[in-house]
């Protein structure tokens, strides 16, 4: 599977939910998510830390605790705006290293990813099939 690195460029809120637009060598894609996924990819993507974990924190210290490090993030299929994502996770143990990949939703795994630092990447054939939305998000900056 050939696949380019995307960076989360901007979260914001639209009508339905939230926009994630995400960035590649050759063009910039968005994903929807509602509300509450948003809200939480968005204080990941800002850093924010609560007083007490937050489900994604809670998970993120969890990986921490075992030793296991995430490794990547990958958006590996897209079926009529539905998004897929799997995480690579990767663990050292008495028996040797451990790699397994999960399937999550991108909420999920974006707003883990962002919490310890882990790369997403966008697999070459679900990038080709996305409309670049680079105009929209220039746009929405007010760079136009």
């Amino acid at each position: 599977m050939d696949k380019l690195k995307a960076t989360i460029t901007e979260i914001c809120p639209s009508p339905y939910g939230y926009a994630i637009f995400l960035n590649t060598e050759l063009k910039t894609f968005v994903i929807y998510v509602d509300r509450s996924r948003g809200c939480a990819v968005q204080s990941a993507f800002e850093k924010y830390s609560s007083e007490r974990p937050l489900t994604h924190e809670f998970v993120a210290n969890m990986l921490d605790g075992l030793e296991c490090m995430v490794k990547e993030v990958v958006i590996y299929h897209s079926d009529n705006g539905t998004f897929f994502t799997k995480m690579k996770l990767e663990m050292d143990n008495e028996l040797g290293k451990k790699i397994v990949e999960i399937d999550g939703r991108p909420s999920d795994t974006f707003s883990i990813a962002l919490r310890v630092g882990a790369p997403i990447y966008v697999d070459a054939k679900v990038l080709g099939k996305l409309p670049d939305m680079t105009g929209a998000l220039k746009k929405l900056r007010g760079d136009l």
